[in-house]
């Protein structure tokens, strides 16, 4: 058995900032600091599921795929939905979303799968596609 310790490393993104959590076992996950009305990109992850947790604020969680399950759904449009603090959303991977900020918010990212790669960006607000 072993007890291992590490440091989070900080990116800042225009629309806030990721703070990101590893291990050396392959465990990974986020804290995600999104501001009030602002969005990050439109992505997916091919290799990674992720469970998002809301930890403070209101996020809407938009999936231009999705036409089975949301709490809207437009045909053209895909699903959005709404969580709050307490919820949490699970995305599969190959499944492109975009997070929108009502409130300032704070997600906790847990992933789960094949860390290699990063995600696929397939638009953005800050033109860093």
């Amino acid at each position: 058995m072993s007890i291992w310790k590490s440091k989070t490393s900080v990116e800042k993104k225009p629309w806030g900032k990721i703070i990101n959590i590893s291990t050396p076992f392959g465990m990974s996950g986020k804290i995600i600091h999104l501001r009030k009305n602002q969005r990050n990109s439109l992505k997916y992850y091919k290799h990674l599921n992720q469970a998002l947790y809301c930890f403070s604020g209101k996020i809407l969680v938009m999936a231009p795929k999705e036409k089975e399950f949301g709490d809207i759904i437009n045909k053209d449009l895909g699903a959005t939905f709404e969580i709050v603090p307490g919820e949490l959303i699970l995305i599969q991977s190959e499944n492109p979303y975009r997070l929108v900020a009502i409130e300032d918010s704070v997600l906790v990212e847990v992933l789960l799968g094949r860390t290699s790669g990063h995600s696929i960006m397939l638009d953005d607000d800050y033109g860093r596609v």
